[in-house]
């Protein structure tokens, strides 16, 4: 996120969301497949972002200014995408389960109003924070 309000949670949270938001396009894309001959279940992974993070690696992480370490933030690669293993196969040779596909609906659709709602709040602490220094 750049611009007038550049914030590390702000960005983390954009990052989460545009997971969501391609991990909703790819459970669309399963269920779109659900009577595709061969088609196997696909999904992203999340604990990517996490780990990237936690390495330390410099390739994750960009800062504004050498000088302080405080403005350091995270910009994850692009979400890895990966073929699910494990799941039964038809005769046909696909794996897709509409129902764990729509409980991943749910829990990405979960994830992304979540983080709306902190996105909110976190524009009305900051919208606060403006009004209250004018009236000072």
């Amino acid at each position: 996120m750049s611009g007038l309000i550049q914030d590390v949670t702000m960005e983390a949270m954009e990052n989460y969301m545009t997971r969501l938001a391609r991990r909703e396009q790819i459970v669309h894309s399963n269920i779109a497949n659900i009577d595709t001959p061969g088609y196997k279940t696909k999904d992203i992974d999340f604990h990517a972002t996490m780990e990237e993070l936690m390495s330390g690696s410099s390739t994750g992480l960009r800062g504004s200014r050498p000088e302080h370490l405080q403005t350091w933030s995270f910009t994850p690669a692009e979400p890895i995408v990966f073929e699910v293993t494990g799941l039964p196969s038809r005769i046909d040779q696909n794996n897709v389960n509409i129902d764990q596909e729509m409980l991943k609906l749910g829990e990405t659709s979960f994830g992304y109003n979540m983080m709306v709602q902190l996105l909110r709040s976190k524009l009305r602490t900051i919208g606060s924070s403006i009004n209250e220094g004018r009236i000072g």
